[in-house]
């Protein structure tokens, strides 16, 4: 354990060069597409699988998807609906010769990823009256530290009850702990804290994340469909996101230590957006990124920079459409994949669900992905 304190205290030291470097620049950015190039679809074999999102993790890519359900060899779907499920990737292979990308699950299927609580009707989440609780997540977890055979993260999920598609609940968000302890693809998931943000809170990064500069900044919707900004300290023990000491929040346009209500009017982030979308550090441009869609229906990606995690954000501009599915649900969950990439900033990986009709007459999820270079 004790190299692992020094790793994490090294990484920390490359940080704030980074912070210097944006904080030089003010000159807006403006990304230009160079070309793009299709890699086909999602492969999960076996498996129907809505809006996965990725993370870096430890020598895989880590991928957690939202509702997953078995398909048979006859290309029927099979009941239960489990709420989220996990599995893992390599990196896609050189452009010049595309393949689909095979996401692995040796966990087999299911158990949850995140687990439900004891009382959202465990354990899938369907209860006797009809509703439904789900556990579905919009980004990958918060990995605070990644080394050899060892990773370690979080996750802020939603305690969200549904009645259909309606939510009847304000939620709470709960903190689940992510970790890896060997070479094995799949990490470990115990819910840490049951809502950690409570229902008059905003859920701090259960929207996006990014750690950088020695602190991992955790974005979540407001009221008003924009993003708000907390950030943590990166000091305690592999990067710890339970301690609510190291948090700091974004409030009228400066750092404070007393959280906000979620319906403070002076923490929405401009030029923000709360549709489902991603956020990095670009060294291609020193900036931080976001990129995201403009929601169901439609497959339209967007994107937007800005010199501090906190902004000025500038205005999002159009840069792909994709190809909307066939089937009731023709497009969101409009996501980029940094960590599918070399980390350049060069080019950016995206995918986005649609659900279309397979050669059985059944709907099924169906998610493209394709990569974006950059001029």
């Amino acid at each position: 354990m004790a190299n692992l304190v020094l790793r994490c205290s090294a990484a920390a030291l490359l940080f704030p060069a980074a912070a210097l470097a944006a904080a030089s620049r003010t000159a807006a950015v403006t990304p230009v597409v160079a070309s793009t190039t299709s890699y086909g679809t999602l492969v999960s074999s076996g498996l129907s699988r809505d809006s996965c999102s990725s993370s870096l993790w430890s020598g895989n890519v880590l991928w957690v998807c939202r509702d997953t359900e078995q398909v048979t060899s006859a290309g029927q779907v099979v009941l239960p609906v489990v709420a989220n499920t996990a599995s893992y990737s390599p990196l896609p292979n050189d452009p010049s010769n595309p393949q689909p990308l095979a996401l692995s699950s040796p966990q087999g299927f299911g158990s949850l990823f995140y687990p439900l609580e004891s009382d959202e009707c465990p354990s899938f989440g369907a209860c006797s009256d009809g509703t439904r609780w789900v556990g579905w997540p919009d980004t990958g977890p918060v990995v605070t530290f990644r080394g050899t055979g060892v990773a370690n993260g979080y996750a802020f999920i939603a305690r969200q009850h549904l009645s259909g598609l309606a939510v009847v609940n304000t939620p709470s968000y709960s903190l689940y702990h992510v970790i890896s302890q060997s070479a094995g693809p799949i990490p470990s998931v115990s819910l840490l804290v049951s809502s950690f943000w409570s229902s008059t809170q905003i859920g701090y990064g259960s929207a996006a994340s990014v750690v950088n500069n020695g602190f991992a900044y955790l974005y979540g919707a407001t009221p008003n469909g924009k993003l708000a900004l907390a950030r943590a300290a990166q000091t305690g023990f592999l990067g710890a996101l339970d301690e609510k000491s190291l948090y700091q929040y974004y409030v009228n346009g400066a750092w404070t230590s007393t959280p906000p209500s979620r319906t403070d009017s002076t923490i929405p982030l401009p030029n923000t957006s709360s549709v489902q979308g991603t956020i990095y550090w670009s060294p291609k441009w020193s900036s931080y990124v976001w990129i995201g869609g403009d929601g169901f229906p439609n497959a339209n990606f967007y994107i937007s920079t800005a010199p501090n995690p906190e902004g000025p954000w500038t205005a999002a501009t159009h840069f792909y459409t994709g190809t909307v599915g066939t089937g009731s649900l023709p497009a969101y969950s409009a996501l980029a994949h940094p960590s599918l990439t070399d980390g350049t900033g060069n080019y950016i990986f995206i995918t986005w669900t649609r659900t279309i009709t397979n050669s059985a007459g059944v709907a099924v999820y169906d998610q493209p992905l394709v990569r974006v270079n950059w001029q």
